[in-house]
């Protein structure tokens, strides 16, 4: 009989059948064997049903749920609340992962007591060459808060669900955001993050992240910088109600850099007529930034802000110039 405590592993699935396979069988083949497998299929339109209910048919751990397309944050929300596992972990269906994946993670939860588990991953196209290489951390435990500076930082600890594993009832009362296409991810971990008192990482790379050129995040069109947009003022609001955090000046720079990013990344792709409103929503949001000094975001930062607050057709001139 097997005594360890059963891990829910969610997958959210849509149109996956050209890497669905690898990733199942890279589940199935985990050490941990007390696993739940949940897989939530979101309206799929290609084979994918066929390949996953072959796999079911020989691992009864294997779970599917079926539900009409609505995205990946309603499919993570409804495998989330169907587990019934001590822990959760997720996995997406275009990823794969190596077979101590959920063991080198519960081990490192229980070892150090910890509330969270990080493993690292390797970022890889779809031939399986690395793509990018993430800051490595010598740093292996942490308190809650300041794994939550970390996690706000966005360097060494990083805002995806995956490669990490939650106590279950750290979920409890907190969704991914259904309205929003992509980046839904960035908006949740920190709402987690903020239940941990102790966080433990480990800089093994046991998660295959396979990087996709017509990703929605990979390509970031000006409807999906929006979306963007949207998940960072989420952290914002969250960010400013949340305790203070030692390195408060990294964490306004590095929001204010992305909401500039992605501000620049609409402007230079739209028309004047284009996205008037979302243009309009952003420069009004900007209003809650003003507050900070040059010493808090840096003269350029500073500026930038003021110019497409109070002048933004000079800034716009300016952006799509360079």
């Amino acid at each position: 009989m097997n005594n360890d405590p059963l891990i829910s592993l969610v997958i959210p699935c849509y149109n996956s059948q050209h890497t669905l396979r690898k990733c199942l069988d890279s589940v199935i083949q985990q050490s941990y064997t007390n696993l739940e497998i949940i897989l939530v299929d979101d309206g799929s339109t290609d084979d994918s049903s066929k390949i996953y209910e072959e796999f079911q048919s020989k691992d009864e751990r294997i779970k599917i749920y079926k539900q009409e397309n609505s995205g990946v944050s309603k499919a993570r929300n409804k495998g989330v609340a169907l587990t019934t596992g001590e822990y959760i972990c997720f996995v997406d269906s275009d990823d794969w992962v190596e077979t101590n994946y959920c063991s080198e993670l519960y081990d490192l939860l229980v070892t150090e007591n910890a509330d969270i588990s990080i493993i690292e991953a390797s970022y890889e196209d779809e031939n399986g060459k690395v793509v990018f290489n993430k800051p490595i951390s010598g740093e292996m435990v942490f308190d809650g808060k300041r794994a939550l500076a970390l996690l706000l930082e966005d360097e060494v600890i990083q805002s995806h669900p995956w490669g990490k594993l939650y106590k279950a009832h750290f979920l409890n009362n907190i969704n991914f955001p259904e309205n929003l296409k992509c980046f839904e991810d960035y908006s949740t971990l920190f709402k987690i993050f903020d239940k941990a008192v102790k966080v433990v990482k480990s800089n093994k790379k046991l998660y295959h992240y396979i990087q996709h050129e017509d990703s929605l995040s990979h390509n970031l069109s000006p409807e999906t910088a929006f979306h963007f947009y949207l998940a960072i003022m989420e952290v914002f609001r969250f960010w400013q109600i949340t305790t203070p955090l030692k390195n408060q000046e990294k964490i306004t720079k590095n929001i204010v850099r992305k909401l500039l990013m992605v501000l620049k990344r609409i402007l230079r792709n739209t028309t004047e007529e284009e996205m008037k409103v979302e243009k309009e929503k952003i420069r009004q949001s900007f209003a809650s930034l003003l507050k900070y000094s040059v010493n808090d975001i840096g003269l350029e930062y500073f500026l930038y802000i003021r110019l497409y607050y109070f002048y933004p057709n000079i800034y716009t001139k300016l952006v799509s110039k360079k």
